[in-house]
């Protein structure tokens, strides 16, 4: 089974990592990258708890700010697939698998 590459580019900020990408580090570079900011998504989403003292403005803002944590989550996930991909690509490479 050939290994395809993804062809969405990387994010428009570069992350200076990739050069120094290894098999050892995904794990920590998930841990410490999309899966923190899940965590926090997950911890501020109980703040948008309905409360009487929350007004519908108070209420909006927080729920913009999940928002925007949710979109940054998606694309360190998004970026560290990416990467991952290309490790796969670069390790299936020296293998001789890819096709």
């Amino acid at each position: 089974m050939p290994i395809t590459r993804r062809e969405t580019p990387l994010s428009q900020e570069p992350t200076g990592r990739q050069a120094d990408m290894t098999f050892e580090s995904l794990a920590e570079r998930l841990r410490d990258g999309p899966l923190r900011t899940l965590l926090t998504l997950h911890v501020r989403t109980g703040v948008v708890t309905p409360v009487a003292a929350i007004d519908d403005l108070e209420r909006i803002e927080r729920l913009a700010e999940l928002a925007q944590i949710a979109r940054l989550a998606a694309a360190q996930l998004d970026d560290l697939t990416l990467e991952i991909q290309s490790v796969i690509d670069h390790l299936a490479a020296a293998n001789g698998k890819l096709q």
